[in-house]
């Protein structure tokens, strides 16, 4: 029984005539290995291979030789190189390199070794040998179409990039009358660093945009004489890779001048660019600000201003609203829902209404720090008030770069920076500077001995109750 079947696996090999004349059994791991020389990976190496063992065991490659079943090594490198292209054209190419490179050195052809390979055999070889010139010859030269395409595209998107900065530049002053209009009087630093970065960039601008748009105008043209030298050559019948030669030259030659293009911006726009992203960055903090404090439901206090203003989930009640910080005030706005219209018992029309919850002068807030709450430990704030607020600490949870803001605006506040800055753009009289020494009641003229928090604006006489001025 064994004899037998030793002799039905011998019968059910797979055969490959060389192109001398030889006769090797098919061996699919010499094969993946070749495969894996010519550059593929693992994975698709095996993919490669799996497919064409299949199409060899039943026969599809196969003719029949005296009883065998042969398939020439001509036939199946075509096969390889085929499969190879489906996933991986590199490899494809260094396989068919190889194949051409290992013909040219093959030792001439015993008698013995023509006598056995059949003239089909022959035929294929040299198919083999024409199909994978004109494949490479074909690959390449769409591989150069692309690339010499994509460098005159750059060129092409070099203005853009110059105009798209200047257009970002000037939009500047456009915002920041904006946010002006809508009583944001902190970040007085804006418009001198407007100005100066406008100033700037129109000096660098104009000899930018010469220097660049000759420069490209060279590469362009030098990339359309590459593309018709490249036509030209798609006609012809000798499929030889040294003829695009002079093309890989000038290609190369395209390479470092679109470099040297694209280097020279970005040297000169990257110091104006971090100078934009600075203004812009505390610009759209503002920008932000404005949009949620225009729907605000508390009156404004003389000479108050909003710093920073930002959406909230208070965790402590589970309510979702506003905190705004201003240089005189604490404040959380709840959000609630308002049914307008009903039909049937069914909402039909509500809208979201905000109501303060929380209003405190921010001398009031201890200490605004950043930290990790709620139960999925996201970015948020914990905020903490003076004992006599009677407001106890409370969670807000935020997205990462408004816990920052806030963060950030309640720092320039207590330090007194925002103070300052607003002190400076508009400078008060001497009069409106002073401030009396003594705090007294104006109707039981007590004095008023307790601690004043920034902000505010009012005391209680602790005698008469009375409402005391400051």
């Amino acid at each position: 029984m064994s004899k037998v079947k030793k002799r039905s696996r011998v019968a059910e090999k797979r055969w490959v005539r060389k192109s001398d004349g030889r006769l090797e059994a098919f061996n699919r791991s010499k094969m993946r290995l070749s495969v894996l020389k010519a550059g593929a990976s693992r994975r698709q190496a095996s993919q490669v291979t799996n497919t064409i063992t299949k199409s060899v065991r039943v026969c599809e490659l196969c003719e029949d030789v005296e009883g065998k079943k042969e398939v020439s090594s001509a036939r199946l490198s075509n096969v390889v190189i085929a499969e190879l292209l489906k996933i991986n054209k590199d490899a494809a190419e260094r396989f068919s390199d190889y194949r051409i490179e290992k013909q040219k050195t093959r030792r001439p052809q015993t008698p013995f070794a023509r006598t056995r390979a059949t003239p089909t055999q022959l035929r294929e070889n040299q198919m083999v040998t024409d199909d994978s010139q004109r494949l490479m010859y074909t690959n390449r030269m769409s591989a150069l179409f692309s690339e010499i395409s994509s460098i005159s595209q750059q060129t092409n998107n070099i203005p853009h990039s110059i105009e798209s900065l200047n257009d970002r530049v000037h939009s500047l002053p456009t915002r920041i009358n904006r946010v002006r209009q809508g009583n944001y009087r902190a970040l007085t630093h804006l418009e001198a660093d407007q100005v100066s970065l406008s100033e700037t960039w129109a000096t660098l601008s104009s000899n930018l945009r010469a220097v660049t748009s000759q420069r490209s105008e060279a590469v362009h043209l030098r990339a359309r004489d590459l593309q018709r030298i490249l036509t030209q050559k798609q006609g012809r019948s000798d499929y030889d890779l040294g003829n695009l030669r002079d093309i890989e030259l000038g290609l190369s030659e395209l390479r470092r001048n679109m470099s040297n293009i694209q280097s020279q911006i970005a040297s000169s726009l990257t110091p104006i660019e971090k100078r934009y992203q600075n203004i812009d960055q505390d610009l759209r903090m503002a920008e932000s600000t404005v949009t949620l404090v225009s729907d605000a439901s508390f009156p404004w206090m003389e000479g108050e201003t909003p710093i920073i203003a930002t959406k909230a989930k208070d965790l402590n009640n589970d309510s979702e609203g506003v905190i705004t910080l201003t240089n005189l005030r604490f404040i959380f706005e709840q959000e609630k829902e308002v049914v307008l219209k009903k039909r049937f018992f069914i909402v039909t029309e509500k809208k979201i209404v905000r109501e303060v919850a929380v209003h405190k002068p921010i001398g009031m807030v201890t200490q605004l720090t950043k930290g990790r709450v709620g139960l999925l430990k996201g970015a948020g704030l914990f905020v903490e008030f003076a004992s006599e607020s009677g407001v106890p600490e409370m969670k807000f949870d935020t997205k990462g770069h408004e816990a920052d803001w806030l963060t950030q605006g309640y720092n320039l506040i207590v330090s007194g920076q925002v103070e300052e800055e607003l002190a400076a753009a508009s400078p008060e009289s001497e009069s409106d500077q002073e401030t009396p020494e003594l705090v007294a009641c104006s109707i039981c003229g007590a004095p008023y001995n307790e601690m004043i928090y920034r902000g505010q604006t009012s005391v209680n006489c602790r005698y008469c109750g009375a409402a005391i001025a400051l």
